[in-house]
């Protein structure tokens, strides 16, 4: 049969087509995921070492801000350029000019002030990030330059508008962005926030096509700070203390003002002082907040503890006298000295004039042990727990250590050393009536609309009876008046009361000439209660803290109540101006 034709074909020539189409298919299958793997690998895994086709950019973000109690604005970031290289175009540069890296690098240099190492280490492909902040001068002679493989990215620029106002508070940035000190470096990883991540492909010539970025990581921007810290306030002690440093030309001065009942600190300087926006301009030891970080031994000041301590333990009682050895006593084989020679003094007279036989004979009564136990209950010898950056706790002995001689001078300040800080807080149990209460530097965080408190409430802890410090501060107020030892510091119509000291600094393990000249005192009104202290380190000329330390601490007093505008107080009793504040119980 012609029409028919033979369709039938052995069945080993199908197993072997399908064999053939299954090699086949596992080639292109291998092949298609060695390109896709490759793919992944050049352009997500490390596109940077792909050639010029991908960068990875990091996206800037704002630092927080950081404010005073009121909102003016302490510490912020402006827009910027950072700088990266593309070794994409220096490539292609080459290929015209062969010696244009190393000219480059030149350029980058003497612009940029860094070293061969520097250079050579910011300047490493692929695609190095140089600097990440440039500064105006900078930008403008590099982009003058218009050198290829330069690029310009934008950042941000940490800036201080103030200057070196509240500098050792604030602290301030590195190159890289990171706090370097003060509350920048406390704080620092809720103000820098987090920078984003993003991928940005090139087109056939190598130059950047922003349209087609890809989003790795969203920015999240840093928080905003704010501080206890007035404004006003901070400038009116910095502007006193600067005069303080020109008529006394000490190694430095600290001035610290605090709110008696919270703890709050509305001003905190030292000086020299040093601007933040240039910090690598002058000494470190200028940079340091030595409020916080040094120690001192605060000779008379450190009275009002051993005063404290006797009225609590009833060991002494007001109208009572005390033979005061006529300015020269023999005791635990050393000779104590008076600076005025005085006969009998009553207990309110020891404090006003200052004595240290006086205070050591009261001292000898409390013993060892119970004067011990109220240098722990007013805070020395250990950390205040404030928000700053390089707190020390000063150094108070263990008991066990104390030999026979400390009962005769730890009462006047000897011995131990205390920072700036302690010694304000431990002035603010008398001011605020009887309570311990943590100094505090930061109000709250803030994140987006989101406000987070520092502080938790709690009550403050009472160490000494109302009683007593209503006693203390009628004593004390005396201090100031022509009776004592700081009539300077006397500010007519307010209730003024703080203590003097003038303690030697030891050189060589033994008692130098040269002096710590301080004076800490409070304001006791119905609308402010505020203890200041000023400390001058080795002042020149004037040694005494009431002729050296007591006018500086009251220009400052006096321009406080102006701006706050704090009516005077007539002949009113001070004893008034405690009243209701059992709620700091």
């Amino acid at each position: 049969m012609l029409g028919k034709m033979n369709t039938y074909q052995p069945k080993h020539l199908d197993a072997l087509f399908v064999k053939r189409m299954t090699v086949v298919r596992g080639c292109f299958l291998f092949l298609f995921t060695v390109i896709f793997c490759g793919l992944v690998y050049r352009q997500i895994l490390r596109p940077a070492e792909s050639p010029g086709k991908i960068v990875r950019l990091e996206i800037p973000v704002a630092r927080g801000r950081i404010l005073d109690r009121n909102g003016t604005v302490l510490a912020t970031s402006l827009p910027a350029y950072g700088l990266y290289l593309d070794y994409w175009a220096i490539r292609e540069q080459e290929k015209k000019e062969p010696t244009y890296q190393q000219h480059l690098k030149s350029i980058l240099k003497t612009t940029l002030r860094m070293t061969d190492g520097e250079i050579e280490e910011r300047t490493r492909p692929p695609y190095p990030l140089v600097r990440r902040i440039l500064s105006l001068s900078e930008y403008e002679e590099l982009t003058k330059a218009n050198l290829p493989g330069l690029v310009f990215v934008k950042a941000y620029q940490r800036v201080y508008p103030f200057g070196p106002l509240a500098a050792h508070l604030l602290g301030f940035t590195g190159n890289d962005g990171e706090g370097l000190e003060g509350l920048e470096l406390f704080y620092d990883s809720f103000l820098k926030g987090k920078d984003g991540l993003s991928l940005v492909p090139r087109d056939g010539q190598g130059s950047l096509v922003p349209s087609l970025e890809r989003v790795l990581r969203f920015p999240e921007p840093g928080g905003d700070l704010t501080l206890t810290i007035d404004f006003t306030i901070q400038s009116i002690l910095e502007q006193e203390l600067e005069k303080g440093q020109k008529l006394f030309n000490p190694l430095n001065i600290v001035g610290i003002v605090m709110e008696a009942t919270t703890g709050e600190i509305l001003a905190l300087a030292n000086r020299p002082a040093y601007d933040p926006n240039q910090f690598g301009r002058c000494p470190a030891a200028y940079r340091r907040n030595k409020a916080v970080t040094d120690y001192f031994e605060p000779g008379s000041i450190f009275k009002i503890v051993t005063a404290a301590a006797c009225l609590e333990e009833k060991v002494a009682r007001l109208g009572q006298t005390i033979f005061c050895e006529n300015g020269r006593w023999y005791v635990r084989e050393h000779w104590l000295h008076d600076v005025h020679p005085y006969g009998n003094l009553t207990f309110e007279q020891v404090i006003i004039k200052s004595s240290n036989i006086g205070t050591v004979k009261l001292a000898m009564r409390l013993e060892e042990e119970r004067l011990y136990h109220y240098c722990r209950l007013f805070g020395f010898g250990q950390l205040t727990g404030i928000d700053l950056p390089g707190e020390i706790p000063g150094v108070l002995r263990d008991l066990s250590d104390w030999s026979s001689y400390s009962i005769t001078a730890v009462p006047i300040g000897q011995e131990v050393g205390i920072t700036a800080l302690q010694a304000v807080r431990a002035m603010a149990v008398l001011a605020n009536g009887g309570s311990l209460v943590k100094p505090q530097i930061t109000r709250q965080l803030k994140v987006g609309g989101t406000r987070i408190p520092v502080y938790t409430e709690r009550q403050p802890v009472r160490i000494l009876s109302e009683e007593t410090c209503q006693i203390l501060s009628r004593i004390l107020e005396k201090v100031v008046s022509s009776e004592g030892t700081a009539v300077r510091a006397f500010i007519p119509g307010y209730h003024i009361c703080g203590k003097t000291g003038t303690a030697q600094k030891v050189v060589g393990r033994k008692y130098s000439s040269q002096v710590v000249a301080s004076f800490v005192g409070y304001l006791v009104h119905p609308q402010a209660k505020l203890v200041v202290l000023i400390s001058v380190d080795e002042p020149k000329g004037a040694q005494f803290g009431g002729v050296v330390a007591a006018p500086i601490f009251h220009d400052v007093v006096w321009r406080i109540i102006q701006y706050k505008k704090l009516p005077p107080q007539g002949d009113q009793e001070i004893v008034s101006s405690f009243g209701g504040n059992s709620s700091t119980n």
